[in-house]
């Protein structure tokens, strides 16, 4: 299957209320063996106060039957600080030339003015194994969550947990020494929340993720650097950003005629 991707020419300008007009559109549209991929852009700044998601996308054919978004692999369906997002769905029976796309992104404006906006400051000085989220945002949404925990925390949620970080090797205990920040989170699509880490929302290599079934809390423990001193460990900055009313703006956008490139 060959990975070449062509960028094509459907643009669109969008209506946004007052000062500001974002341009998106189309980066790729992919037909694969197993799939159509589309990618969809908006011009905008990359920047981690200015966050785009897509709330949704409708892909029809010209007779109007409406594509069955295919979920098999992997995707990133929260907020990204980039300028785009891709979507792939199922190949219809009938083969199909062009696409109707139409939908609405979610830009996403955190700061502390609109409350959307922590900055919890650097890991030395965070506490250990309660909800940061706060008081008054989870009291309205109890699924929010976001902690930074300790070795402790992880033993207690998941008492008996080795894994294998090759497939030739054996399963083992995680050493908990050779990660450099070590969290816990969940959201659900009500009210979304993102983090960044030293300025990275997925930052770090040879991370570990395991997901408590009981609560759907999502423990992730990350290496940032090899070696990394504990001086180096204490000064990683960590904010958070959950979305509300105030900081989130619909943006509803059109794409018509959007030819598919089959690879």
């Amino acid at each position: 299957m060959k990975k070449s991707l062509l960028i094509l020419s459907a643009f669109i300008a969008v209506h946004a209320p007052a000062q500001s007009t974002h341009a998106i559109k189309v980066s790729h549209a992919s037909q694969y063996e197993d799939f159509i991929e589309i990618g969809i852009e908006m011009d905008k700044p990359m920047s981690k106060f200015e966050l785009i998601g897509l709330d949704t996308m409708t892909v029809a054919s010209p007779r109007n039957s409406v594509l069955k978004e295919n979920k098999d692999y992997p995707l990133n369906y929260n907020y990204n600080n980039g300028r785009g997002f891709v979507r792939r769905y199922n190949i219809p029976d009938k083969k199909v030339k062009t696409v109707h796309i139409t939908g609405i992104i979610s830009y996403f404006t955190p700061s502390e003015a609109n409350g959307s906006y922590i900055d919890l400051g650097t890991l030395k000085n965070i506490q250990r194994n309660t909800n940061l989220v706060g008081k008054k945002i989870s009291e309205k949404n109890q699924d929010l969550y976001f902690s930074i925990i300790n070795a402790e925390m992880f033993h207690k949620v998941f008492p008996d947990f080795k894994y294998k970080s090759d497939a030739d090797k054996d399963y083992r205990k995680p050493d908990f020494e050779s990660f450099d920040i070590m969290y816990a989170y969940r959201y659900n699509n009500k009210q979304k929340l993102l983090f960044f880490i030293n300025d990275d929302p997925d930052p770090g290599y040879n991370n570990l993720s395991v997901r408590d079934k009981k609560t759907g809390i999502i423990y992730k423990l990350v290496r940032l650097k090899k070696n990394m001193p504990q001086s180096e460990r204490d000064q990683i900055k960590v904010e958070l950003m959950i979305e509300n009313e105030k900081s989130v703006r619909k943006i509803p956008f059109e794409l018509k005629d959007v030819a598919i490139q089959s690879k």
